[in-house]
């Protein structure tokens, strides 16, 4: 065992590492939890102005409880660069709760104003976006602050922070609902990427509520490249009352 641990690359244990970890801090902090499925990720800031990509997006939220519905969702984008610091993005994204529906129509505007300089290591960028939800469901404007960390090592770290405004008489809140999402991901030798994702959203500026009225997920993601593809892979677990205790989630990307 002791020549198996010295011949293996430091890389792959960093990569075991962060995911017995991570798997083992989050399972216990579970709870009850209540959500839908979480489609979301961790962006970065860049542009790369050759940019022409489509992405496929599976999740599953698993009913915690005998008799809950699994809840599923599918999303697709499309993404194209204008230049080498303006991105644009259409997003579709279907549910199925027991039954497939249409969920919503998202576009996206991701402006990079803040570029890695040579010796830096450090670029931002804000994006805006529009969504129009089903049938009475609220429309949404957001804007994401969205930062990247490019360390030593092939260490990135990333934190976006969001102001969201809904629109229509049945909206869930009236004001600014906040967000956070960061992440920590190291890129190893074989190509892999692996890292831990956090989901926070807070609720509505001035009614915050406590911790478990709010929406906290944390867990590991691995992703990589295979015949063309580029695919990650990520399981979030809930820790507050107000999240499932389970979210799998699965990607797909394909450049042209």
């Amino acid at each position: 065992m002791k020549q198996l641990m010295q011949n293996t690359p430091r890389s792959l244990l960093f990569l075991t590492r962060i995911f017995f970890t991570s798997t083992l801090l989050v399972t216990i902090a579970l709870g009850n939890k209540a959500l839908a499925a979480n489609t979301s990720g961790v962006h970065g800031p860049n542009v790369d102005a050759n940019d022409r990509s489509m992405q496929l997006r599976l999740a599953l939220s698993p009913g915690d409880e005998d008799g809950q519905t699994d809840n599923w969702g599918y999303r697709l984008h499309y993404q194209h660069s204008l230049n080498d610091r303006v991105r644009g993005r259409v997003i579709v994204q279907f549910r199925d709760r027991s039954e497939f529906q249409y969920e919503y129509l998202r576009g996206e505007i991701l402006y990079n104003f803040k570029k890695r300089a040579d010796q830096g290591i450090w670029s931002s960028g804000v994006r805006f976006d529009i969504r129009q939800r089903r049938s009475d469901n609220p429309e949404e404007f957001a804007v994401n602050w969205t930062n990247q960390w490019d360390l030593a090592n092939g260490i990135r770290i990333r934190g976006i922070l969001i102001g969201a405004w809904q629109f229509g008489s049945d909206r869930a809140f009236s004001g600014t609902e906040i967000e956070t999402r960061s992440s920590i991901s190291k890129k190893l030798e074989n190509g892999l990427r692996v890292g831990v994702e956090m989901f926070n959203e807070f609720g509505e500026i001035g009614d915050f509520g406590s911790f478990d009225e709010q929406s906290h997920q944390i867990g590991p993601f691995i992703g990589g490249s295979v015949a063309g593809f580029k695919y990650e892979f990520r399981y979030l677990a809930g820790v507050s009352d107000a999240t499932r205790d389970h979210n799998f989630g699965l990607r797909f990307n394909k450049s042209f």
